[in-house]
């Protein structure tokens, strides 16, 4: 028996598809990773294909029956191969890197109906009547139709959200009581991925006939921002403007991680309840995954800044305490507190001419204001007429320079001091303090230093003395002064601070 040539085990068109495939199928798996196991799948198809056509080949030349069925069925794998390697071209490769996104039931949709109009196209090559297959097709298909209305419903459903984008993957939904986002939508059903991790599978039928909240989407577009409400209640005896204004500063301060920045954050009055007043401040929620963490950190913004000012929250009219009280508990406490404070009054070295009753008087004028992470405790280029002791904790001092980010350039540790010319110059801040975890602070205001330096004027020389002294110490060891030109620049220096201090305190 003569062997077989290759002509008779496969006919040109198939060893044309083989060619075509292996073109198109290598610069894929090279260059798409994501489809490179798709592709492989495909290979291992059209191997088949081409393995079948041999066997049929082979059986033919040997007379057996059934040689020609056996070339429609490899022919037949042969053509979905390449046909859905060239959908997997089209939409997985080259529409993309015209950026577009083509949707997953597009793509199977496309695929399925060249795969039956290649399909269709060889049964008429068999001289089939594809009329009347399509004819009694369509009558099985009703059949079909009535018993799988459901399943149908999800199909037609899902094509409609392709088509019209009225949801799509990356979506923020609310449906019924869940939250998430849209990871998938498929034939069937939708994947929705809730913000602790769990998934849930939503029928298209279900999503089409029931109203769905498209979170932070608007109809201009742009990013997904959520609008969050974050509540609180303070004693209705505070002026509002008191309220509005430090818990609006302290929320635009200093940035808030996952915060926007523009529109800014604001705190609007809400109405009144019993002895509360209720308000609330809004934000823009920029990363959807990190709610309670970022509502957590606005709702410590909003502790601290009331602390602060010295607003107490709302406690509930029915809530009684019962605390024993008696003058000695009373002196003691008092004693406790007022020693705290002399303890920051006498950490602060431009203090050290004070006399013990002079410190005493200005300890009891300190105010305490803690800060929470990420606060700004005093802004660059502010004017603020008060130093700060910062009692606990620590902070990250940054420096601007036009056109550039702010920089890190040292870093306070508790006790401190910091802010000693704004108070006695009235200079703006050369610098932004910024707290690196919670920081307590102890203020010391112009007006509560006023008083002791209008009864002992003389104290402002001893002060200057003591900036100056320590700003030329500063600057010689930056520059390496000599000590006549430091003798020289400490004269100027304390000059022009005794100058600036009995100007701004108005002092002969």
């Amino acid at each position: 028996m003569a062997p077989l040539r290759v002509d008779e085990l496969f006919q040109a068109q198939d060893l044309w598809l083989a060619l075509l495939f292996v073109l198109v199928a290598v610069p894929m798996a090279a260059f798409v990773p994501r489809e490179r196991r798709h592709v492989l799948r495909l290979g291992v198809l059209l191997l088949a294909s081409l393995a079948l056509h041999g066997a049929a080949g082979l059986l033919g030349a040997a007379g057996f029956p059934g040689a020609a069925a056996a070339h429609l069925v490899a022919r037949l794998a042969e053509g979905i191969a390449v046909i859905s390697l060239l959908g997997a071209a089209l939409f997985g490769a080259a529409l993309p890197a015209l950026r577009v996104q083509p949707s997953k039931i597009l793509r199977d949709l496309s695929v399925a109906l060249s795969g039956l109009a290649f399909f269709l196209w060889l049964l008429s090559t068999r001289q089939v009547d594809v009329a009347g297959i399509v004819a009694t097709s369509a009558v099985i298909t009703a059949v079909i139709g009535l018993s799988l209305q459901d399943f149908l419903t999800n199909v037609m459903g899902g094509l409609a959200l392709q088509i019209d984008g009225s949801v799509g993957v990356g979506d923020w939904v609310k449906f019924g009581d869940v939250i998430g986002i849209v990871r998938e939508i498929s034939w069937r059903h939708v994947a929705v991925e809730t913000r602790n991790g769990d998934t849930l599978v939503v029928p298209n039928s279900q999503l089409m006939r029931n109203p769905v909240l498209l979170l932070g989407k608007t109809a201009e577009g742009g990013p997904i921002r959520d609008r969050r409400w974050i509540h609180f209640n303070v004693d209705h005896r505070v002026a509002p403007t008191e309220v509005l204004a430090a818990v609006t500063d302290a929320l635009r301060r200093e940035p808030i991680p996952d915060v926007a920045f523009d529109p800014a954050p604001d705190v609007v009055l809400l109405g009144f309840t019993g002895n509360t007043a209720e308000y609330a401040a809004r934000y823009w929620l920029t990363d959807m995954f990190a709610v309670d963490p970022t509502d957590s950190s606005v709702r410590t913004r909003i502790w601290f800044a009331l602390k602060r000012a010295e607003i107490p929250l709302a406690v509930p009219a029915q809530s009684v305490f019962v605390t024993p009280e008696d003058d000695r508990r009373r002196e003691r406490q008092r004693m406790q507190d007022f020693g705290v404070r002399l303890a920051a009054v006498e950490r602060v070295p431009v203090f050290a001419p004070l006399t013990a009753e002079e410190k005493g008087r200005l300890a009891e004028g300190l105010l305490f204001t803690p800060f929470a992470a990420g606060e700004a405790i005093v802004l660059q280029g502010a004017v603020a007429n008060h130093l700060y002791v910062l009692t606990k904790g620590s902070a990250e001092v940054r420096v601007s320079v036009e056109g550039a980010a702010p920089r890190a350039v040292a870093t306070l540790a508790a006790p401190d001091v910091f802010g000693e010319m704004g108070m006695l110059t009235g200079e703006p801040r050369k610098a932004t303090v910024v707290a690196r975890g919670d920081a307590e602070c102890w203020r010391v205001t112009k007006e509560a230093f006023h008083a002791i330096l209008a009864a002992r004027p003389a104290l402002a020389e001893e002060i200057s003395r003591l900036l100056a002294e320590r700003e030329v110490e500063l600057a010689a060891a930056r520059e390496g002064l000599s000590e006549e030109t430091k003798r020289l620049r400490l004269r100027d220096e304390q000059r022009s601070l005794l100058s600036k201090i009995r100007g701004f305190f108005a002092i002969g």
